[in-house]
């Protein structure tokens, strides 16, 4: 029957054209998903929810420190953008993004009553008279871009896709002035020890967009200007999440981490919390992306810098060379993705030099 509907749906669609000779073209590529290229045009299937845009402002000399504060004129000449999240305890985040010929920067900020920075800390016990873990989770953020092959916002929606993650987290990567660069895979089946079951959160078939204007990019064109696919995927109730740092087996863990300490804490007055998680200094494809974050006034600001085009160049390192599809995730005493509080799609747009955007 699903093969039936969606072949209907390919015959009932037309092919769109406008002056410039754009066009729609439907094609069944198997029982169950319908493809669809889409070049210089408008169409979007019926029901398909589209982004936010973010839009990026192009600052020749931004002389942004990645130091948390935001305090740089460089990020006043960018429109800050409120996106909703849902799921989790935060309900919104602004973003602000400003972009080189050679690096993009993005800010995120969001509303928290309390400062967790850090992350299940080894805590002493009077009564047990020794050190036991602790239950703070450390605050974090984390980027999800699209990278390789398809690519949704929610790592909840039941699909198979590749993510290219920016994780910022306040205790393992924070004090040291990083986010750890991810490659992020959900799959219907556990593959191999390292993913993370988790149930999905929608019950049908949705359409998927992925952009390929990739060998000639425009910077600064709009998502109907640009080519792209949209293919109509079908749910799994249950998926499976990989997120491994950039470079495969020689990247080390980007944290180490430290044993309960034996003795009491001495003098009487010394610290009675120690880290368990000490964060390690990552290089190469893993350590790529710089950020930073401050707690002040009930507000975390998270930063975050990397080049447009990395050294690697590969499928799962988002090349920031047009416009890119992306979601936030913010991690408030959580861990695991499901408890994330998530944004929608958003589109990182990139803005001409000299053009500005001013906030509502």
């Amino acid at each position: 029957m699903k093969a039936v509907k969606y072949i209907i749906a390919a015959l009932v669609s037309i092919l769109i054209w406008s002056g410039a000779q754009a066009e729609v073209v439907h094609r069944q590529i198997n029982a169950e998903n319908l493809l669809v290229k889409v070049s210089d045009d408008a169409w979007q299937p019926e029901g398909f929810e589209n982004g936010t845009a973010v839009p990026a402002t192009y600052v020749h000399m931004p002389n942004i420190v990645i130091d948390g504060e935001d305090a740089e004129a460089a990020w006043n000449q960018a429109v800050e953008i409120d996106v909703p999240l849902t799921h989790g305890g935060i309900e919104n985040a602004s973003l602000r993004a400003v972009y080189t010929d050679e690096e993009v920067f993005i800010r995120v900020r969001w509303k928290d009553s309390t400062e967790d920075r850090q992350h299940l800390p080894w805590v002493w016990d009077p009564a047990q008279k020794k050190y036991v873990q602790g239950t703070q989770v450390e605050d974090s953020v984390l980027l999800s871009f699209e990278a390789g092959c398809e690519w949704e916002p929610s790592f909840m929606a039941g699909y198979i896709f590749d993510f290219d993650g920016w994780h910022w987290m306040a205790a393992r990567s924070d004090p040291l002035g990083q986010a750890v660069d991810l490659y992020g895979n959900v799959q219907d089946q556990q593959l191999n020890p390292g993913l993370i079951r988790y149930e999905s959160r929608v019950t049908q078939d949705t359409w998927n967009m992925k952009f390929t204007d990739n060998a000639n990019p425009r910077l600064t064109a709009g998502w109907e200007d640009l080519d792209r696919v949209y293919m109509l995927q079908p749910h799994t109730d249950v998926i499976y999440v990989q997120k491994v740092p950039d470079g495969g087996r020689n990247v080390p863990e980007f944290v180490r981490q430290v044993a309960a300490p034996e003795s009491a804490p001495y003098p009487r007055d010394a610290t009675t919390t120690i880290p368990q998680y000490v964060p390690v200094e990552l290089t190469g494809e893993a350590g790529e992306v710089k950020a930073k974050g401050q707690w002040a006034d009930g507000y975390w600001t998270v930063e975050f810098r990397r080049v447009r085009v990395t050294p690697a160049k590969t499928l799962n390192d988002t090349v920031f060379n047009r416009m890119v599809q992306f979601s936030v995730h913010v991690f408030d005493r959580e861990e695991k993705l499901d408890g994330a509080s998530e944004s929608e799609r958003l589109f990182l747009k990139f803005l001409p030099a000299g053009e500005r955007l001013v906030s509502n």
